[in-house]
């Protein structure tokens, strides 16, 4: 099969592409599912087991096989056909939200049980995003890559807008059963929809000497640090969700308790993150940026980090709120770029592999984030102390990146 017969064809319109609009929509229900799950997992910790310094503890039990996996998850995804391997990951976390409830129920959910759930949320997480984020370039047109990517992370951001006002409002009219069966429900509606059959998605070819997994990920590893824009945009990645993504996770239900807040405000704080990201990616659906992307990438990256340091000296919510939305605003302006450009520029069939380094930019550093978090509260430093020192590293690289990469300045 040839690379071009690889592409799904499409008329112009991203609505009328079955394809592409079936991996939205689960992208959608399970992003939402996914957002509800979290926000009452986080308010359970901090509220009934009164136990915030666990809650980083928690967030690393997601991360950690993540990082780990993340890798072999890009590997199998070019080598096994993406839908099989969405499908089967949503059906595994539905059935892993069905446990959960039981436990509930039997008042058998603590800290352990939930480190041993997070963990295996985590490794799931590891296969299913590579499998997505390197499906899009193969079931659109190139000319279409900006707007999918913009369309696609911008609608389920949305989702992080909507989650946690609805896990918020269920926590205040029922308990965390009803918040734990919507999320599990969503979950699997996310599962129907990537069946394989209704996608369609070309199956991989395989490769000549079938490669093992070591010669693959060298492969892959060796691709992206050849590269001038794969390596600086992963870095890009990297510090952003090191110093300012990760610590703002972790930083709002410890914020929202010491300030006296309920799981509406806590709500609130996330969804005001998340409608600075849907804002910043509708606008790229419509801006279909084509020019001078290198230099406004590094831009916004130094503008995020000095609105996540005015976050941090901050303590009213409205106002956190706002600068909550503000950080998320101008973030997604390095991220959805950087993304693209990084598809524009990586053969098909090593998409799985650069998506999964990518994706483990964006989210695999997060343990590292959350465990000096957690430390540092447990040693009773203010949090937002601990969010000014990241923001000022974060921006501190983020100059010496820009000075160091002056071929990356200059791509449009």
């Amino acid at each position: 099969m040839t690379e071009t017969s690889n592409k799904i064809t499409a008329p112009v319109s991203l609505l009328r592409n079955r394809s592409f609009m079936l991996v939205w929509m689960s992208g959608l229900t399970v992003m939402l599912g996914f957002s509800m799950f979290f926000l009452s997992v986080s308010w359970f910790i901090v509220d009934v087991l009164n136990r915030p310094a666990v809650l980083g503890v928690v967030l690393m039990s997601v991360a950690i096989p993540r990082v780990i996996m993340m890798i072999y998850g890009g590997i199998l995804a070019d080598k096994i056909r993406k839908s099989l391997i969405m499908f089967v990951t949503n059906f595994l976390q539905g059935l892993v939200m069905i446990t959960m409830i039981i436990l509930f129920l039997n008042d058998w959910l603590d800290v352990s049980t939930l480190i041993v759930i997070a963990l295996v949320f985590g490794f799931l997480d590891a296969f299913f995003f590579p499998a997505v984020s390197s499906m899009i370039p193969i079931i659109v047109r190139d000319e279409q890559l900006q707007r999918a990517n913009s369309l696609f992370q911008g609608s389920t951001e949305m989702m992080f807008i909507i989650g946690p006002l609805v896990a918020g409002i269920l926590l205040t009219i029922g308990d965390y059963t009803l918040t734990f069966s919507v999320a599990a429900i969503l979950i699997f509606i996310s599962t129907v929809l990537v069946f394989p059959p209704l996608i369609q998605d070309p199956v991989p070819k395989k490769r000549e000497g079938s490669p093992s997994a070591l010669d693959d990920l060298k492969e892959g590893l060796a691709y992206v640090r050849q590269s001038h824009v794969h390596r600086t945009g992963t870095l890009s990645i990297v510090i952003i969700n090191l110093f300012m993504i990760g610590p703002l996770i972790i930083s709002f239900p410890i914020l929202v308790d010491a300030l006296g807040g309920r799981p509406l405000e806590l709500s609130l704080l996330e969804g005001g993150l998340s409608a600075g990201t849907f804002l910043a990616s509708v606008l790229l659906v419509i801006w279909n940026m084509k020019k001078k992307r290198g230099r406004f990438v590094f831009g916004s990256l130094i503008v995020s980090f000095s609105f996540f340091i005015m976050f941090s000296l901050l303590e009213t919510l409205p106002l956190l709120i706002l600068l909550a939305a503000l950080t998320g605003f101008v973030a997604m302006f390095v991220y959805l770029p950087t993304i693209t450009i990084v598809q524009e520029r990586t053969d098909k069939d090593k998409l799985g592999r650069v998506m999964s380094i990518i994706t483990l930019a964006a989210s695999g550093f997060e343990p590292v984030a959350f465990g000096l978090i957690s430390f540092l509260v447990a040693a009773a430093l203010p949090i937002q102390t601990i969010l000014t020192i990241a923001g000022s590293v974060g921006l501190l690289l983020s100059i010496v990146l820009v000075v160091m990469s002056s071929q990356f300045r200059k791509l449009d």
